[in-house]
C-alpha cells in the first residue's frame, strides 16, 4: 500500500510543520497524539482494503437483461456526465484543498468486467460538490479559477484508486453523489501534472447510504447547507444505476467519530474495450438544468 504510506508520511509532515516553532511540552504531546491517531486511522484503512480485496468479485448474472452477454461480473452502467465536468484537472491524491467538512478517503476498486481481474493503470477522474453544494471552476457557482474536490489518480496493481477528499454535500434536484470517469491509454504531462488524450472507458456516479448521510449532515459545516436534500430513492440517476448494479459505496468510520474521517469503497466493473469519449463532453442534467454553466479556462492547461 505505497500510496497509503505516502498519505501517512505527508500527514505526519504537515503535523510536524504546524508544531515546528512551538517546542512546548503541550505542543510535543499534541503532535505525538495526532501522529498516533493518524497511524491508527491508516492502519484501519489498510485492514478495510485487505478485507475488501479478499471478497469474491463474481456476481450472479441474469442473461435475460437486455444488451448484456454472458460475463462473470457486473458492468457498471454508464450515466450522464452532468454539466460540471472539467477536463485536464491535476493528478493528485488529495483533492480536498482545505475545504470544510469531514475527511473522506476513497478506495475505488476497478475490475475488467470480461475477466473479473483488477484493472491497473486506469486513470480515474473524480469531481463532486463541496459541503454547501458548490462545484469548483464555474462562474455560476462563484468558484471560477478554483479546483477543489477535483482531480485524477491512477489505479494501482490491485486496480484500486486511492484518493483523499471531503465528504460531499448536496444541492437541489440531486441526491448526494460523486462523479467519476475512467480513462486508459493517455499520457501524463509531467510538467503540468495533467492527463492528456486516451480513451474514456466508463462514466459513472457513486452514492451513499441514507443512514450515513443523515449522520454526516447534522455535523458542522454541513448543517449550514440550506438547500432541500433529495433522498436516494427520489433521484432518477440513482434509480437508473440501481436496476442492475449497486452504486452505493461501503463506508466505515476511521476512528471513534465522524470527525476522525470516513473510508469509502466500491467495486466498479468496466469494459476496457469501450469508448465513451463522446459522452464525456456531452453535458446531461446535473440537477441544475441541461446547459453547461459558464466557466473560465482551466488554469492547469
Amino acid at each position: 500500500m505505497a500510496i497509503l504510506s505516502t498519505f501517512f508520511t505527508a500527514l505526519v509532515a504537515a503535523i510536524s510543520i504546524v508544531h515546528a516553532h512551538d517546542e512546548s511540552a503541550q505542543a510535543v504531546a499534541e503532535q505525538q497524539l495526532h501522529t498516533h491517531y493518524a497511524r491508527a486511522a491508516f492502519s484501519k484503512r489498510d485492514e478495510f482494503i485487505g478485507n475488501h480485496l479478499a471478497k469474491p468479485e463474481v456476481f450472479d448474472f441474469d442473461l435475460h437483461w437486455p444488451n448484456y452477454t454472458a460475463a462473470p461480473c457486473f458492468l457498471a452502467p454508464e450515466v450522464m456526465v452532468g454539466p460540471f465536468y472539467i477536463s485536464s484537472e491535476l493528478i493528485r491524491n488529495d483533492i480536498s484543498e482545505g475545504q470544510a467538512g469531514i475527511d473522506l478517503f476513497l478506495d475505488f476498486h476497478f475490475i475488467d468486467v470480461k475477466t473479473c481481474n483488477p484493472a491497473p493503470n486506469v486513470m480515474v477522474d473524480i469531481w463532486h460538490c463541496n459541503s454547501t453544494g458548490s462545484y469548483s471552476g464555474f462562474e455560476v457557482e462563484k468558484t471560477a479559477g478554483k479546483s477543489f474536490n477535483r482531480g485524477l489518480q491512477p489505479t494501482d496493481k490491485d486496480g484500486i484508486m486511492h484518493m483523499k477528499t471531503t465528504f460531499p454535500g448536496w444541492y437541489p434536484g440531486r441526491a448526494t453523489h460523486i462523479h467519476l470517469a475512467a480513462h486508459t491509454h493517455g499520457t501524463i504531462d509531467s510538467k503540468k501534472n495533467i492527463y492528456k488524450g486516451g480513451t474514456t472507458k466508463h462514466i459513472g456516479q457513486i452514492f451513499f447510504l441514507e443512514d450515513i448521510l443523515e449522520r454526516v449532515y447534522i455535523a458542522d459545516f454541513y448543517n449550514t447547507n440550506s438547500h432541500p436534500r433529495l433522498r436516494n430513492d427520489k433521484d432518477t440517476i440513482y434509480e437508473e444505476e440501481g436496476v442492475r448494479y449497486n452504486s452505493v459505496a461501503e463506508v466505515h468510520y476511521l476512528g471513534k467519530s465522524l470527525e476522525d474521517g470516513l473510508w469509502a469503497s466500491i467495486t466498479i466493473g468496466i469494459d476496457l474495450s469501450a469508448n465513451h469519449n463522446n459522452d464525456l463532453h456531452v453535458s446531461g442534467s446535473g440537477g441544475r438544468g441541461d446547459k453547461p454553466p459558464l466557466r473560465k479556462k482551466n488554469p492547469h492547461v
